[in-house]
């Protein structure tokens, strides 16, 4: 069975809009339209989306309540911000964290960066930056042989970031000890998402979703955080 793709588009009411959309249609892709970027985490936390274009004027025009959390959320997914000028080429994307010179194609990012995306949503409790030192492994290794000495960079109630240079497969299950907790059985996690080295420059490492703990763990948990 076909999974459909399914894309937010921030862009207010008006030509560029309506030429943004018209090439979604084409593309056979479903799509959600906000005219304000303060409207992307209620949809977000609601909806799994496989990628976000952003209309720049709109989101220049915008005087957002929290730009951090904003930015924080992009980093999420594959992110395309849009021009449009019917006089001087039509539609202009440019990659998140890109440059000028890096123009991209609307329906090149949409086949070739968010089709193949993994949809997701944003989670509803608020991350943490907290620093745990983690021995990260791929199989639930007793003697920890293999594993990866590294830390977390933010912590919520449901998963973790992980600082990590290594290739990690999308969905595959992954394993953690956690230094600072006192119960050092490996946490089950798996794999929910991955930032790579120098790609749209964030920090490269997967963000992971815990997917078992034990009961005095998820306490010492809950106390850090």
């Amino acid at each position: 069975m076909k999974v459909q793709t399914r894309i937010l588009l921030v862009a207010e009411e008006g030509l560029a809009r309506s030429a943004y959309t018209e090439v979604l249609r084409n593309l056979d892709v479903d799509f959600d339209c906000i005219s304000s970027p303060d409207e992307m985490n209620t949809r977000l936390t609601s909806a799994r989306y496989n990628g976000v274009l952003v209309d720049v004027p709109t989101m220049i025009r915008c005087e957002c309540v929290d730009k951090n959390r904003i930015t924080h959320i992009m980093e999420r997914f594959p992110v395309l911000r849009l021009m449009y000028n019917p006089e001087f080429g039509g539609i202009r994307g440019l990659a998140h964290g890109g440059t000028i010179k890096d123009n991209r194609d609307l329906a090149d990012f949409i086949i070739n960066d968010c089709i193949p995306f993994p949809a997701r949503s944003v989670r509803v409790s608020e991350r943490k930056d907290i620093v745990f030192n983690v021995l990260l492994m791929n199989e639930r290794d007793e003697e920890h042989l293999d594993a990866e000495r590294t830390v977390t960079i933010n912590v919520s109630e449901h998963g973790c970031f992980i600082y990590t240079i290594n290739t990690w497969e999308l969905l595959r299950p992954a394993w953690m000890i956690v230094n600072e907790f006192e119960d050092k059985t490996p946490v089950e996690l798996k794999v929910r998402w991955r930032g790579q080295w120098g790609s749209n420059m964030s920090m490269p490492g997967i963000g992971t979703s815990f997917e078992s703990m034990t009961a005095h763990q998820y306490a010492q948990l809950h106390s850090f955080i």
